[in-house]
């Protein structure tokens, strides 16, 4: 018995329809190129607008950069430190260290998520002033190599540095974008005594060394690297410590930061709302992240 034309076109459209259908998945899972375009064809990165009070005021913030020698580091280090307007460089204030994502320095990492100006904005509405003191922290994840570690030049060389400088780094916090603020999450856990909160934008976790491997090689020098600096399997530590942690749902560190939630003790201290891994989201956040910033120091 033949199969009429009318029965193949529905089976051609079912067909079809069935192809699409499991392309959109495997692009949605990232197995195939393109979940970027279809996140923002569906609206997934549009972040939701910051409630007020959110407008960065016009007014500039003090500015100072300068480089110092880092013996952690094993080069020169540039670093910024953004102050409110109206305060001199040499005003005692409390400290958020700024962590940048990979690929980044210490310049974008004092202005990520529009911090300087939204802080000078608070400030101008009466929130307590702080200054943003970031430092370059090269592409290496935040943790200790054999060759280079950028935590222990945060803790043991750029802070006391910025204390010369009459800074108060007895009250100290650090927030971290992607990569930093895998870094923040890690600062917490290994100097638990040294912050007053630990704000982790997007932070760029991975499920397993494999992964991070995959994603970013050279980001750990060796499985057993990985495992020492696993912030997953040490959520248990987080205990007890000042942390927020804010991701876009779309993101796609988003599975891994869930995995990770599941684990904390208090799994209330991550946030997952609308955005992907931008400046929107960042954007989006930031006006909180700054009054809880400033109430953790005043």
């Amino acid at each position: 018995m033949g199969i009429s034309r009318r029965s193949a076109l529905l089976a051609i459209g079912g067909g079809a329809v069935l192809a699409v259908t499991a392309g959109f998945e495997l692009v949605d899972h990232a197995v195939l190129p393109g979940k970027g375009r279809l996140d923002e064809a569906l609206g997934r990165c549009d972040a939701a607008a910051p409630r007020p009070p959110a407008a960065p005021t016009a007014e500039a913030p003090v500015l100072i950069t300068g480089s110092f020698r880092s013996q952690r580091r094993g080069r020169e280090v540039g670093y910024a430190l953004a102050y409110p307007p109206g305060y001199e460089p040499d005003a005692r204030l409390p400290v958020c260290l700024a962590l940048h994502g990979f690929g980044a320095n210490a310049d974008q990492a004092a202005n990520l998520g529009g911090y300087p100006r939204l802080l000078a904005g608070a400030v101008h509405a009466g929130v307590a002033p702080f200054v943003i003191a970031a430092a370059d922290g090269g592409d290496g994840y935040w943790h200790p190599h054999a060759t280079d570690d950028p935590l222990g030049m945060l803790i043991d060389e750029f802070l006391p540095l910025i204390g010369g400088r009459g800074l108060d780094i007895d009250r100290a916090a650090v927030a971290g974008w992607s990569m930093g603020g895998y870094g923040a999450l890690l600062c917490g856990l290994e100097h638990r005594d040294r912050f007053r909160l630990i704000v982790a934008s997007s932070p760029a976790i991975f499920r397993d060394y494999a992964d991070a491997e995959r994603v970013n090689p050279g980001a750990y020098d060796s499985a057993e690297e990985w495992a020492r600096y696993d912030v997953t399997a040490r959520a248990a530590e987080l205990s007890g410590l000042p942390v927020r942690i804010d991701i876009g749902a779309a993101d796609p560190f988003a599975p891994a930061v869930r995995r990770l939630r599941d684990r904390l003790p208090d799994p209330s201290v991550v946030t997952l709302s609308t955005g992907c891994h931008d400046g929107r989201y960042w954007d989006a956040v930031a006006p909180a992240q700054i009054r809880a910033i400033s109430a953790a120091l005043a």
